[in-house]
């Protein structure tokens, strides 16, 4: 009983996607990258891609016959899955190409970022990291998921639906101070207790599949504790000139540190990712043959949230962003 609920209240705590930080970093490289000097040469470059391919569309059309114009090929449009994304996962970039880009983000060299392979392998993660996390909200109409909204956050708060739609016809002022007066913490955790509680009864029969899913994240957790075991004394050669260093001396010795470290990192990640889709998915999708009785003999549970195969793939395109990680760690 204690492993389902736990499993339940992590399904509602995962965050959806964990690579905010190339957002970010995007973001910021477009404010330094961006003047009226480049902007012209962007556009002399866009006017020249858009003539040539009008060009070349105009060429392949005269080429056509009538039919072929009139008659475009029919295209086959297959519905993604949970493992079909996790397939679309790039390979990995090379440990020089991961090298490369720490050594350009350390030095603030914005357009070598931009154009770097980790930017564009990163910018792929998240975007199938999106397209998970939105898996199965296809066919839901606004008035379902809005009732469903509402039937969380008032599971996880506490508060009533009409608690709820009062507050949001408040403005932020007038929201703060009613939630001052009214809210309660408690009141909170013994909802969202209580919601898991029932939770793990119906997930009850289901426990031993539950137990293999949990089994093979932990195999993931291993890996990483073998890396940390082999990067701690590569940490130790740097930590002292660390402390001490600033400036561009400290980040020649990050570089030389992530240097020697991103080899373990890369492999570990890449272990993970092995173990996440040919160990844990298959689990996850027997798992949820079973969650859609579930689901259907309680429609109105916050177990619509319990979905193995999407914790599973958000877990997998996390795992990329490791990649990019400077562990620390203490002298022990």
């Amino acid at each position: 009983m204690k492993k389902t609920l736990l499993v339940f209240l992590m399904a509602a705590a995962i965050p959806m996607v964990g690579h905010a930080q190339i957002g970010n970093l995007l973001e910021k490289a477009a404010k330094k990258a961006v003047n009226k000097t480049t902007e012209k040469v962007v556009d002399k470059a866009v006017d020249k891609i858009s003539d040539a391919a009008t060009d070349a569309v105009n060429d392949q059309m005269n080429q056509r016959t009538p039919k072929e114009q009139i008659q475009p090929a029919e295209k086959t449009v297959q519905k993604s899955t949970y493992a079909s994304l996790m397939g679309q996962l790039p390979e990995l970039p090379t440990v020089n190409q991961l090298v490369k880009h720490k050594e350009a983000e350390l030095n603030e060299k914005t357009l070598a970022l931009l154009t770097s392979k980790v930017t564009i392998f990163s910018t792929k993660v998240l975007d199938l990291s999106s397209q998970c996390t939105a898996l199965g909200l296809e066919d839901a109409d606004s008035a379902r998921m809005t009732s469903a909204a509402m039937s969380m956050a008032s599971a996880y708060t506490g508060l009533s639906e009409k608690e709820l739609e009062q507050l949001a016809a408040m403005s932020e002022e007038e929201q703060q101070a009613w939630l001052e007066k009214h809210y309660s913490q408690e009141r909170a955790q013994t909802a969202m207790l209580n919601q898991a509680v029932d939770a793990s009864k119906w997930l009850e029969p289901l426990q031993p599949m539950i137990d293999q899913w949990t089994a093979a994240g932990e195999k993931v957790d291993g890996v990483y504790s073998e890396m940390d075991a082999k990067l701690r004394p590569i940490y130790a050669k740097y930590a002292s000139r660390l402390a001490n260093a600033s400036g561009k001396d400290r980040v020649g010795i990050l570089t030389a540190y992530y240097s020697e470290a991103v080899p373990h990192i890369r492999a570990a990640v890449q272990q993970a990712l092995n173990i996440r889709i040919k160990e844990q998915l298959p689990i996850a999708e027997k798992l949820e043959e079973q969650m859609v009785k579930v689901r259907a003999a309680h429609p109105d549970a916050v177990s619509q949230l319990l979905c193995y195969p999407k914790l599973t793939a958000l877990q997998y395109f996390t795992e990329t962003s490791r990649l990019l990680d400077l562990p620390e760690y203490n002298n022990e």
